[in-house]
């Protein structure tokens, strides 16, 4: 299906706050290697992906930062190390 939930990238994060009125977005890191943390990981995607299906009519986006992959825009949100 639509995959609702996008990457944030520092390419693309004002873009994306042109094209949403409101922007959710999760900052996280990559899970290690732990498979609690990588499943806890895929269902708040999940969580994510049904929100965003539900509330794209009312122009919210949402949005996963990736704090080592994306660490300047973790960096300009205030979420960086």
């Amino acid at each position: 299906g639509l995959d609702r939930v996008l990457p944030v990238t520092l390419k693309n994060y004002k873009a994306l706050l042109k094209r949403f009125p409101v922007l959710a977005l999760l900052h996280h890191r990559p899970p290690r290697g732990d498979r609690g943390a990588q499943r806890h990981q895929e269902m708040e995607e999940l969580v994510l992906e049904l929100a965003a299906q539900v509330l794209e009519d009312k122009g919210v986006g949402f949005g996963l930062v990736d704090s080592e992959k994306d660490a300047a825009v973790a960096k300009k949100l205030g979420k960086g190390d």
